[in-house]
């Protein structure tokens, strides 16, 4: 590693500018399934948030740290929408009122958010803030369930829904089906396969192993929602409680969504840490961080399987002194094709069973509280530091298809040059963008996907091909056998005819 000197958790004799950002708590509360089997007895993500929140003060060690906050920002969450959560944080702790803030739509934004306080801190225009977040969509799954209405505090003040400053998808994608992750992210995943030239089942079995190392970390990690580790075989298998959600994914292969779990941040300037006490046993220090985005709309993307904003980040993140080896990793894991892109790009081996891509157990097994991951990600890195000073930490956040991103570096140990941030858009402003046909045509399958029902039966086959003149082109099929047979029979590379939007041969 680049990032050596200084070693050691004992900041005390360095000469350290005050304004350094420091992590100084971390705060998780996962509350299980067997904790209560009907709505009532359920937390409300208020509850979460609030217990996460007193947590982090817990475990900083100062009491007086919530006291001292300057202010607190709220992740979004994607079942309850009060207008201000963390004003209602705030409230529900007996806090004065001071600066709060919401954060927009995306798993990458609680990294985002722990690299803008770092910023404003090392700027001198902050001293505190916390960063918390909840999801309670277990509690909300079970409120259906029963008929009832959901009663959380504010959530009849606010939006009632995620609001979205601009659509994630074009009509024409649209048009095909395309409308949620698990029909989109199945499809960077097969382009992965075409790529590799793996066949269905060899494809199969990669994913079942990649996965099973995530589930034994999320064993070991007590916060995690599923601590059962299935191994390989049961989680790439289809079968009646292991359904196929998006091919080639099973339920046990995508992002664990109702789950209720809560999760929180304090960083501080180094000045008011020491103020309050903090031992600097506790401290953890952002590094560095990077972040880009990649284009907007899938269709666009020249090489579905592959993501210039993490290529562009990681050249930004080695220049800023980061490189591999490094030693504790948490890649996103909303689905296994992430994880593989970060890892081709960092150059390391996910399926490395001394140095797995994660500190939590990733989405799935941990759990996947919407927004809020990767502020559980930070918290257990910070965990995982604290007991390995010498040790670099990499997070990464990942938002809506593979399309925002964010990292940061994390140490036990101050950086010697300060706080250091990129935004590398700029990198990719002349990166290329595809074409999109809509007329009739031959296309060859370039990747696809069949999506399925709750029950597990076909729903849609969506295909994505291209032109010979190199234009991508969008269609679909809902025909049982067809979609059924895409699933044994490997589509990739073939051709097909194009009428109307439809796959007709």
């Amino acid at each position: 590693m680049a990032l050596a000197p200084p070693r050691g958790r004992n900041t005390a004799g360095v000469a350290l500018d005050p304004r350094t950002p420091v992590v100084v708590g971390v705060g998780q509360v996962t509350v299980p399934p067997d904790a209560g089997r009907a709505y009532d007895e359920r937390p409300t993500p208020l509850t979460l948030m609030c217990r996460a929140l007193e947590a982090a003060a817990e475990d900083s060690g100062a009491r007086a740290l919530l006291a001292r906050l300057d202010e607190v920002v709220a992740v979004s969450s994607f079942a309850w929408h009060p207008r201000d959560p963390a004003a209602l944080v705030l409230e529900s702790l007996g806090l004065a009122p001071r600066a709060t803030a919401l954060a927009p739509t995306g798993g990458s934004q609680p990294q985002r958010l722990v690299a803008a306080a770092a910023r404003r801190i090392a700027a001198g225009e902050l001293d505190a803030t916390a960063i918390v977040g909840a999801e309670a969509m277990y509690a909300h799954r079970l409120a259906r369930r029963e008929g009832r209405e959901v009663d959380w505090p504010g959530q009849a003040d606010g939006p009632g829904s995620l609001t979205m400053d601009r659509d994630p998808f074009t009509p024409e994608e649209r048009r095909h089906g395309l409308a949620w992750p698990v029909g989109v992210y199945p499809l960077f995943e097969n382009a992965r396969r075409a790529r590799h030239g793996w066949s269905i089942d060899e494809h199969r079995a990669r994913l079942g192993a990649l996965w099973a190392g995530f589930a034994r970390v999320a064993a070991q990690n007590p916060y995690a929602w599923r601590r059962d580790a299935p191994d390989a075989a049961a989680i790439a298998t289809p079968t009646p409680s292991n359904r196929m959600v998006g091919f080639p994914y099973t339920k046990l292969l995508v992002a664990n969504l109702p789950v209720d779990m809560g999760a929180a941040v304090v960083v501080t300037s180094l000045s008011r840490a020491r103020e309050l006490g903090v031992a600097a046993e506790r401290m953890v220090f952002p590094q560095c961080a990077a972040q880009a985005d990649d284009h907007w709309f899938v269709s666009e993307r020249p090489d579905l399987d592959r993501s210039p904003a993490m290529a562009a980040i990681w050249g930004a993140m080695r220049e800023l002194g980061v490189d591999e080896p490094v030693d504790l990793l948490d890649l996103y894991s909303c689905f296994p094709t992430v994880v593989q892109t970060a890892a081709e790009v960092i150059g390391l081996d996910p399926f490395d069973p001394a140095r797995p891509p994660t500190v939590t157990g990733g989405l799935t097994f941990a759990g996947g509280p919407g927004n809020n991951y990767v502020t559980h990600a930070i918290a257990t890195m910070v965990e995982r530091l604290r007991a390995r000073p010498e040790a670099t930490g990499l997070v990464t956040g990942l938002g809506w298809f593979s399309t925002e991103h964010a990292w940061g570096a994390y140490r036990a140990t101050p950086p010697e040059a300060g706080f250091a941030w990129r935004d590398v858009q700029g990198d990719l402003a002349a990166s290329p963008r595809v074409e999109v046909a809509t007329s009739d045509g031959e296309v060859v399958v370039e990747t696809y996907t069949v999506t399925h029902h709750a029950d597990g039966s076909v729903e849609r086959l969506v295909v994505c091909g291209r032109r010979l003149d190199g234009r991508r082109q969008w269609a679909h099929s809902e025909d049982p056998e067809r979609c059924a047979g895409a699933e044994e029979v490997d589509l990739l590379g073939t051709r097909l005819v194009v009428r109307d939007g439809r796959v007709r041969t």
